[in-house]
């Protein structure tokens, strides 16, 4: 998922949308994951994307840490806006979504299938609304290779919101198609409360990424 500047000095990510082991899916109405190259897309589709903000082995922004950065070097967003939304959800008063809320299993006794008793796993989420039908999850999963959980931040946007060769609805994706996103300062800013409040490991490298953008750490 590559984010710049386009030659208009506007902000572009682009997101690949048909290959199946990126972190970019299409899900019908934000919830049932479809295959776009064998299914016609609607109004109803979203592009949802498992959005990262660092490199876990470099510490390099990428993704939203990218958008970060060149918003701030175009003076999209200043360093003390980036500041009131640390000191507001970042300042350690909020405790944080992974350890205020866990995944709970319920089992019925009235629901078996095949002999198996059916049971119910409950994944608490988080959602922020935003002002153009986009919006943002804070999932939480359990570890793979650790104990406890760790929060997931997703994008949802409508594919209307994207740029294709062709308008994507009423149509199935091309083969590797890739479509252009815009995002505005509402997504990046929404964006960065969502990983401060996901989880401490999440505040502190994104504090300490935003204080290496900006230059100074925000006290």
């Amino acid at each position: 998922m590559l984010c710049r500047l386009n030659e208009s000095n506007k902000l572009e990510c682009r997101l690949p949308i048909t290959l199946p082991t990126s972190k970019v899916r299409i899900k019908r109405k934000g919830v049932q994951p479809i295959p776009p190259r064998k299914e016609v897309l609607t109004k109803d589709d979203y592009i949802e994307w498992q959005i990262s903000y660092q490199d876990k082995e470099s510490g390099k922004p990428i993704e939203l840490g990218e958008l970060i950065r060149l918003a701030h070097e175009m003076k999209y967003i200043t360093r003390d806006e980036l500041c009131e939304i640390i000191k507001k959800y970042g300042d350690g008063s909020i405790k944080p979504f992974d350890k205020l809320f866990s995944i709970m299993r319920k089992g019925t006794q009235h629901k078996v299938y095949h002999d198996f008793t059916v049971i119910w796993e409950e994944t608490p989420i988080l959602r922020y609304d935003l002002s153009d039908g986009c919006y943002i999850e804070v999932a939480l999963k359990h570890k793979q290779k650790a104990v406890g959980y760790q929060s997931m931040v997703y994008i949802y946007i409508p594919i209307q919101n994207v740029i294709a060769r062709r308008p994507l609805v009423g149509r199935t994706a091309e083969e590797k198609e890739v479509v252009i996103w815009k995002p505005s300062k509402e997504h990046i800013l929404g964006l960065i409360k969502a990983f401060l409040v996901a989880s401490e490991d999440h505040q502190r490298d994104v504090k300490k990424l935003i204080g290496k953008i900006t230059g100074h750490p925000c006290t």
